[in-house]
């Protein structure tokens, strides 16, 4: 999981951020749980989680690919706990918020934020 941790933090989020459109295009078209509300993603774990997967699997060989499991969501989420992602994110001018909270850490939406931004 620490493949797909990684790939969502150094690649995922900097390029969304940086306005890449084709992986803005990927976004708008994932569905329930990440959007762009302009050009800020806002975003779920679990769909975030999600999309990474996907994004992995189509960029590897069939046995490099990584199931979109409650298991392995798991393993992602702990690691996201253990290893916040705002230190990692700071190197791209960027950091996590919350967007709308709740009690179940599933259903917190996030918001991805430049760091000179901040609301």
């Amino acid at each position: 999981m620490e493949k797909i941790y990684r790939l969502m933090l150094e690649d995922i989020l900097p390029t969304v951020a940086g306005g890449d459109a084709g992986m803005q295009a990927l976004i708008r078209q994932s569905g329930e749980g990440l959007q762009l509300n302009g050009d800020r993603l806002i975003f779920t774990l679990p769909a975030l989680f999600s999309f990474t997967v996907a994004h992995h699997n189509q960029a590897v060989d069939d046995k490099e690919r990584v199931t979109d499991s409650m298991e392995n969501y798991s393993c992602f989420r702990e690691l996201l706990f253990q290893h916040p992602p705002n230190a990692t994110l700071a190197r791209f001018g960027l950091q996590v918020g919350i967007e709308l909270a709740d009690l179940n850490p599933d259903l917190i939406v996030y918001k991805l934020l430049r760091l000179d931004d901040g609301s």
